[in-house]
């Protein structure tokens, strides 16, 4: 089965507290494997960065709910590809409120979205940059 891979990057609304945070991973961990989405949800440093893969019409349908819910705003797409395996084979929630542990690999997919994300961000405040006059 080919796999659909997506990430983005937003920030969330200044109104989410530590219980919403919870609330997302508690809904996303109960509704993921139902889908057979796996993937990585981080919330640090008033940003949300996530790692979708599964198959593409459940990635659809979960980034037309993600868009369309005001818990953040601002939504940046850095990453969209087939694959023919997965990277995590679970979904993992990582914030500023509660870590779950990591093994060694998720640890490295983690650090690679994170780098993926800063990467698009600085890339796109550099375009901003320069349409200034």
């Amino acid at each position: 089965m080919t796999l659909y891979r997506l990430a983005y990057v937003s920030r969330p609304a200044a109104s989410v507290t530590a219980d919403d945070v919870k609330a997302i991973a508690a809904s996303a961990a109960r509704r993921n494997p139902t889908i057979s989405v796996t993937g990585l949800l981080i919330h640090e440093f008033n940003r949300f960065i996530q790692l979708l893969e599964g198959p593409l019409d459940a990635i659809e349908t979960l980034m037309t709910a993600i868009i369309a819910d005001p818990r953040h705003s601002g939504i940046q797409i850095f990453l969209q590809q087939s694959a023919e395996e997965r990277s995590l084979s679970r979904w993992i929630m990582w914030s500023d409120f509660e870590r779950m542990t990591l093994s060694e690999g998720e640890l490295e997919v983690r650090e690679e979205i994170v780098r993926a994300a800063l990467k698009s961000l600085a890339e796109l405040d550099a375009e901003r940059r320069s349409a200034l006059p």
